[in-house]
């Protein structure tokens, strides 16, 4: 799978494609997501500089980005929210929050991170 990672803090000169990235694994409270869409946000500049290193460090490398918008893939045990395999939905991946990041063809997020996309 590719990811847009980091192998160290830094500047914009250490984001890079890793095209060899593991798929997460799911867990007890846990959605695999395939990414379609990807937010960029301001967050996003500051972990990859490291800003928020003291509270949380990364572990590199680092898959970044928060916001996406995909179709749930597998979900873990105890999601509790009523999701099912192909439903469309958006959320955060943060790895802030213990998601994987989702500047990546699948993510995997918390459950509580993510919620139905509906249409108007």
């Amino acid at each position: 799978m590719k990811s847009i990672q980091i192998n160290n803090y830094g500047g914009s000169d250490v984001v890079g494609i890793n095209d060899n990235v593991s798929i997460p694994k799911v867990s007890p409270g846990k959605v695999l997501v395939e990414v379609k869409a990807s937010g960029v946000n301001p967050v996003d500049w500051k972990i990859r500089e490291g800003y928020f290193q003291q509270m949380v460090p990364l572990q590199f490398p680092a898959t970044l980005g928060t916001d996406f918008s995909g179709v749930v893939k597998e979900l873990g045990e105890n999601a509790s929210k009523s999701f099912n395999i192909g439903d469309e939905v958006y959320g955060q991946a943060s790895v802030l929050s213990g998601g994987s990041g989702s500047f990546a063809e699948l993510v995997l997020t918390n459950n509580d991170n993510v919620g139905p996309k509906q249409r108007l």
